[in-house]
């Protein structure tokens, strides 16, 4: 995992990076200037009830929401990222690294994009309800959060590098037979993408880390 995780990071700036990198980056910051806008545009529609301390107790909350949001939503919103680029980031990751194997007859583009974006979903619901823990819980909750993201990341990005050279239900018994390793893979990138700035290029890190983890697993 950790020789994977370096190969990872040491193309993180090659050229044939660059394109993805950069649009991986522009979607994640575009995605929450959106929410920025979706939220001061709600805030104003709130009322204040005339009251100046009021209307500062929103801003406050509205500030503070979109930092949740910014930090705990980070792991979904980078499987969801995955889905999209992961195609594009493993075929660079595999003309390096792996240029004798060929793409094997796996989902397919649309397949892999409808499984990701699944998966995103699951992992959106189960964060914004594993969410109150934080507050209710702080350290329990954020160890509960973590492991939920650690599973469903490591399961979203392994398997989703998986189904370019496989059917679905191999991706998921390799997967399976190597649960703890992929499960410490995907805690790596959930922590990252937890991280402000470092979020942004999260997607593309565990994309190019999860196909490097595939092409030595299939081969165990």
């Amino acid at each position: 995992m950790i020789a994977s995780a370096a190969q990872a990071l040491g193309q993180m700036f090659d050229r044939s990076f660059r394109g993805v990198l950069w649009l991986g980056v522009g979607c994640t910051i575009g995605l929450f200037v959106a929410l920025l806008i979706v939220l001061q545009w709600a805030v104003g529609y709130m009322p204040d009830f005339g009251s100046s301390i009021v209307q500062g107790t929103i801003h406050i909350v509205a500030s503070f929401l979109l930092l949740v949001v910014f930090v705990f939503m980070g792991a979904p919103i980078a499987q969801l990222f995955a889905s999209i680029f992961l195609d594009r980031v493993a075929d660079a990751v595999e003309q390096r690294y792996y240029p004798s194997i060929a793409r094997g007859q796996g989902a397919g583009l649309t397949g892999g994009l409808v499984a990701g974006l699944m998966f995103t979903a699951v992992s959106l619901v189960l964060n914004l309800l594993a969410l109150p823990l934080h507050f209710a819980l702080p350290l329990i909750g954020t160890i509960i959060v973590l492991i939920i993201n650690g599973y469903l990341t490591g399961r979203t990005y392994f398997e989703l590098a998986a189904l370019r050279h496989m059917k679905a239900p191999e991706a998921r018994q390799l997967r399976r037979a190597h649960r703890v390793r992929l499960f410490m893979g995907g805690a790596l990138i959930s922590v990252l993408a937890m991280i402000p700035f470092v979020n942004f290029v999260v997607p593309v890190f565990g994309a190019a880390m999860m196909t490097h983890e595939y092409q030595k697993l299939s081969k165990g």
